[in-house]
């Protein structure tokens, strides 16, 4: 195999190899929260707890100001709160902030709904068809650049490859 082929081969596998990446990174977009049905939850579930007006006042102090939403894993759930480690705070302006799993209880009088984290099957649909595209475009664009053939069989020119001193 000649260096150009080696080269065209190795362009070829970082472009796939970006794509898959592309791609996978898309999957993880393909979750969403849902109203929970269950009266009780299971602890290690990501759930978010919409903060109603009572919460906001009421959890000041410890969130900050204007939270409507806390995201996390559910560590605890009684009869009278949920105790989270929180990942992500949203605002009432849609801002978000990450949290890194600081332990934060949460009355249920302070929760307007429970949403659990589910598979969304329409981002998913969405993002199998957008990591088709950017394969598909990566091969397309690949096959334009190098004219559909792989590259070129022609020998380097005399001169360029390697020799000995004093063997010519």
């Amino acid at each position: 195999m000649s260096f150009s082929q080696v080269d065209l081969l190795s362009r070829s596998l970082r472009t796939v190899a970006l794509a898959a990446v592309l791609g996978s990174g898309c999957t993880l977009g393909c979750y969403t929260y849902v109203p929970s049905q269950a009266s009780y939850l299971q602890p290690g579930r990501e759930v978010a707890l919409d903060i109603n007006d009572l919460g906001r006042v009421n959890l000041n102090a410890q969130i900050g100001a204007e939270v409507a939403r806390v995201a996390g894993i559910l560590q605890q759930q009684t009869g009278t709160d949920y105790t989270i480690k929180v990942s992500e705070l949203t605002y009432l302006n849609g801002r978000t902030a990450m949290w890194s799993g600081e332990p934060v209880t949460i009355r249920n009088d302070y929760v307007g709904s429970v949403l659990e984290k589910k598979l969304s099957p329409g981002k998913t649909a969405a993002a199998v068809v957008a990591s088709a595209g950017v394969v598909g475009g990566a091969i397309a664009a690949h096959t334009l650049i190098t004219g559909g053939n792989g590259g070129s069989d022609s020998k380097p020119p005399p001169g360029t490859g390697t020799s000995s001193r004093g063997h010519q």
